[in-house]
């Protein structure tokens, strides 16, 4: 008998035991189907999914395709101003320049290409007088001028049966140009449900069709114009002088408030330094004054704790209202600061002396320009605000009396510098050029027998015409956007 060891460990791990029996077995067939198993389940295991096969897109057709990109008759018709004269502002005496450009792919008959330069003027009238809870508004519209001009074909007022040129495939480029007058007309602004000023330029193409006009215009173009708005006395001090009276209804009644100092170098020309020098007290107001005496002269228990100054732009409209002329202002704050009283800590804007002492410099916005018109005006003016408080109850701002008093001083702004001119070339500066130091004379008001010229040409740019064919560059263009779509 032969001898047996003992199994001193058991395998746990999967298949170990299939394979064990299988040595035990008498033959090899169970161990040969046991690795086949293992080697079939470490493939399947090992087995990853094919790679994806990017497909190359087809290459993009050549510019020079001969294949047309666009079937319409009419590819292209724009207006081409310069970004230079585009963003740029406009004054009296400037040239403003551009071109008119069409391009067509087939011969195409067109009665004419023409170019329309508008300026026009637009004011809002509020009827307060209407029983409605909410007021209607009218409209006044008044055109500044209109002028086209003819930049190719027929004339405007041809005869119905004139021959009719036809275009030729290709790409026409027509300059023009426009010449602004000696004329103040006013600047191109925008205010809602107020006003409106603007200048626009635009072009037509006007070609016949079998049932109907096929016209075309290009988008409107806004130009910026701004007028030259001139001194009328040479640089002085503005004096201030004023007390302001209390409303009828403020809580603070029989107080005014006494306003005295300046404005140095007024007229000031846009984004120029204004100092300013103020003195703000509480006096009595007149009307609770017994006898003749001054109201300055008597003290009362309020103080001006508060103060701001506000540059304002004051527009006035001017139009016909169911048949009656009405004329109506609006105010908007352009520029807002606050007072710092003199002797407090710098930043302690509350006031707690009988006198509210101020210095300092107003800068003012770069963009005023004042002007005048038929229908619309534009002036500015500087607000003065003060809060007026009781001085007994400074600690309790239940029971604390307060007021707002407000004060405006008309602002004199120019666009042209007053250094060149005296007080002699002033007075004369308007009528004898001899006396005009800076030798410049004022344009002619706005409403003089002045328009804009226009004429073909008149800059760098010349006429051009391209030929339809794979070298024009308007089909190249278009069959790039054909591609990439």
């Amino acid at each position: 008998m032969l001898y047996q060891p003992q199994q001193l460990w058991t395998d746990s791990r999967p298949g170990t035991a299939a394979a064990a029996a299988a040595v035990q077995s008498p033959g090899l067939q169970g161990l040969s189907q046991y690795v086949d198993e293992q080697q079939r389940m470490y493939e399947s295991a090992q087995q990853r999914p094919p790679p994806v096969q990017l497909q190359k897109p087809p290459a993009p057709p050549s510019p020079a395709d001969e294949r047309a990109p666009t079937t319409e008759r009419v590819a292209e018709f724009r207006l081409d101003i310069p970004n230079g004269v585009r963003n740029m502002t406009q004054r009296p005496g400037d040239t403003i320049v551009g071109s008119v450009v069409v391009t067509v792919t087939k011969p195409t008959r067109a009665q004419r290409i023409s170019l329309t330069f508008l300026g026009q003027e637009r004011v809002f009238l509020r009827d307060t007088n209407s029983a409605s809870l909410v007021p209607s508004t009218e409209k006044a519209d008044l055109n500044l001028f209109e002028k086209r001009i003819t930049l190719w074909g027929q004339e405007a007022d041809s005869p119905a049966g004139a021959q009719m040129e036809v275009l030729a495939p290709g790409t026409l480029r027509i300059p023009f140009s426009i010449k602004l007058p000696h004329a103040n007309y006013p600047a191109t602004l925008k205010r809602d449900r107020v006003c409106r000023v603007r200048y626009l330029v635009w072009a037509h193409f006007e070609r016949p069709g079998t049932f109907r006009a096929h016209d075309m215009a290009t988008p409107k173009e806004l130009l910026y114009l701004e007028p030259l708005a001139y001194p009328t006395r040479p640089r002085e001090v503005l004096r201030i002088n004023q007390r302001i009276e209390p409303f009828a209804d403020s809580s603070t009644g029989g107080v005014a408030v006494q306003v005295d100092g300046g404005l140095s170098q007024l007229p000031a020309m846009a984004g120029d330094r204004v100092l300013y020098q103020l003195e703000l007290r509480a006096v009595r107001s007149k009307a609770a004054m017994a006898g003749g005496a001054d109201p300055a002269d008597q003290p009362v228990p309020f103080t001006v704790r508060y103060a701001r100054a506000c540059i304002v732009e004051r527009l006035y409209v001017r139009g016909l209202l169911r048949g009656l002329e009405h004329a109506q202002s609006y105010r908007t704050d352009l520029l807002s600061v606050a007072l710092d009283p003199a002797g407090q800590v710098p930043g302690k804007r509350s006031n707690a002396a009988g006198t509210f002492a101020a210095t300092g410099y107003l800068r003012l916005p770069v963009d005023l320009c004042p002007f005048e018109s038929k229908q619309l005006s534009r002036a500015y003016e500087l607000r003065i605000e003060c809060d007026v408080a009781d001085d007994s109850s400074l600690l309790d701002k239940v029971t604390r009396q307060t007021s707002t008093y407000t004060l405006y001083v008309p602002l004199d702004v120019c666009t042209v510098s007053p250094d060149a001119f005296t007080a002699a070339a002033l007075s004369n500066a308007y009528t004898d050029e001899a006396l005009n130091v800076s030798s410049i004379a004022p344009p002619a008001h706005h409403l003089a027998d002045a328009e804009p010229a226009i004429r073909i040409g008149g800059w760098e740019v010349e006429r051009s015409y391209t030929k339809w064919d794979k070298h024009n560059p308007t089909w190249i263009e278009l069959a790039k956007k054909k591609a990439a779509a």
